[in-house]
């Protein structure tokens, strides 16, 4: 047989034995998102459970030996801090819930879980945010890094439960424009509403100082999914801003985003021909009062 036909023969036996790139990255995939379930689980589910029903066999399983906590103080702890923590001092809050923001996988092993933590007690609701480092060590998960801050009370609580997000709403009572009453001398400012869609209302809001526009900002109620949307972006952004629509009443909402710096929470009520609005950090609340511009 010539030289270059056993070549030939040794090169087709060798690419015959190599798996399809395109298969190799599908399955990678597959098992990146199956370790984000087994991820989001450890993080909404268990490690919360742990804490709550002083679970010190499964806290042991979820955190490495070499674990290290930063809490918002500036205070460090390590494992056996945290372990000692559950024994003496049961989380026994009215709610607790976490709300993964951001969750990576990577292919050498580690991941990064970050969200809002949300503790409700006594009626009052507390958030916070924390960043989380894992490795994968064997068959599980362990925590080795975990860093709190931004602990801020609310103005009230808000519901947690997506089924029980308002799904269908009317926000009929904004059509219009409006002028806001209690705004600083020498300045106007008005909001304009109109209905798109059954699944979106447009407004603009903005002020005049001296017949020039100082402030613009565009908003919109969209629904999503199963649940509305307030969207805000103001001049010179390049994202919008969403807060999640809360609650829905005959002539009010309330939303909020956990995340923004100011506001967190905005709401609206109308009362006659009046339209009230309050945007919160749970610290600072601006309130507005429009009344209705005739045409």
């Amino acid at each position: 047989m010539k030289k270059s036909a056993v070549l030939g023969l040794v090169i087709y036996s060798i690419l015959s034995c190599q798996t399809d790139p395109g298969e190799k990255i599908k399955a990678s995939t597959l098992i990146l998102k199956e370790e984000e379930k087994i991820l989001r689980y450890l993080k909404e589910v268990e490690w919360p459970q742990a804490y709550r029903e002083q679970d010190t066999v499964l806290l042991d399983r979820i955190l490495g030996d070499d674990f290290q906590m930063v809490s918002a103080d500036g205070t460090w702890s390590d494992k056996a801090g945290q372990m000692e923590r559950i024994k003496t001092a049961p989380m026994d809050n009215d709610l607790f819930e976490f709300e993964i923001k951001r969750l990576e996988v990577y292919e050498n092993g580690t991941a990064i879980v970050a969200g809002t933590g949300h503790v409700v007690d006594d009626g009052q609701e507390m958030i916070y945010q924390s960043s989380n480092v894992l490795i994968k060590r064997g068959d599980h998960w362990k925590a080795i890094l975990s860093h709190v801050s931004g602990i801020t009370e609310l103005d009230e609580v808000h519901d947690h439960s997506s089924s029980s997000l308002p799904k269908e709403a009317d926000f009929s009572y904004l059509l219009g424009d409006w002028k806001r009453t209690n705004e600083a001398q020498g300045k106007e400012t008005f909001e304009h509403w109109k209905k798109v869609s059954d699944a979106e209302y447009s407004g603009l809001g903005y002020t005049l100082l001296a017949g020039d526009t100082v402030w613009l900002e565009t908003i919109k109620l969209v629904r999503e999914g199963d649940h509305w949307h307030f969207e805000v972006m103001g001049k010179g952004d390049s994202i919008v801003t969403p807060f999640k629509v809360t609650k829905a009443g005959k002539n009010n909402f309330a939303c909020y985003n956990p995340m923004n710096d100011f506001p967190k929470t905005i709401r609206y009520t109308k009362e006659r021909d009046t339209l009230f609005a309050w945007i919160s950090d749970g610290v600072t609340q601006i309130d507005f009062t429009f009344v209705r511009v005739q045409q």
